[in-house]
């Protein structure tokens, strides 16, 4: 299992130059194809789950531009988290294309599934590179990069429950795509076919 070290930053910004970066570097179902690196920085800030990640894509593609749509057939990020000091069970489901388009939903763990609100989505900043859906794979550029920001209490309006910040539990993904889909992980995954929904399977998220 992998762990990496979320910091609890109490400066007025966050200094992104002196945060630890972890590696999307897992392919459990490779085939074939280019393995383009995707870079990842978290931190919890002013009670906000906060993230950046760069992605190298040379066929970044999105068409997906409605909240909660098939974002993961899109170049996406995904980061998904069980925000309890134990592994498996109830998730949070973050899915964000290469143009910024959310999909986010909390899975209890009992087979209902709670899909964020439009109001609760505008609680929720997320600055995209490419500010432009695509029809066909971009050919100007090597890559997109997303800053990610979750008010923990939108989690907890999702779950219904308080979060304590001590340590979690998580896996963060690439995926999706015209070419080379990636299917990246942080964490490893030993499954038979593409699957980023095993909680069982995620790393630690050691909160310091």
């Amino acid at each position: 299992m992998h762990t990496y070290q979320v910091k609890k930053v109490k400066e007025k910004e966050v200094p992104w130059h002196q945060i630890n970066a972890l590696d999307i570097k897992c392919y459990p179902w490779y085939q074939s194809g280019l393995k383009q690196a995707t870079y990842v920085k978290m931190v919890i800030h002013q009670n906000c789950i906060k993230i950046q990640a760069y992605c190298e894509d040379i066929h970044s593609y999105s068409r997906e531009t409605t909240l909660n749509g098939d974002v993961y057939l899109d170049s996406c990020f995904e980061f998904f988290v069980t925000p309890e000091n134990h592994v498996g069970g109830a998730y949070f489901n973050v899915e964000v294309n290469c143009c910024g388009v959310l999909h986010m939903s909390y899975k209890d763990g009992l087979g209902k599934t709670v899909y964020i609100s439009e109001a609760q989505a505008k609680g929720i900043r997320i600055t995209p590179s490419i500010k432009t859906p695509t029809k066909d794979e971009r050919t100007d550029d090597t890559s997109w990069e997303i800053g990610l920001e979750i008010p923990i209490d939108i989690l907890e309006d999702m779950c219904g429950k308080r979060i304590e910040q001590t340590c979690w539990y998580g896996n963060f993904y690439r995926c999706g795509g015209k070419t080379d889909d990636q299917y990246a992980t942080w964490n490893p995954i030993v499954w038979e076919k593409p699957n980023f929904h095993l909680p069982k399977q995620f790393g630690k998220l050691q909160i310091v």
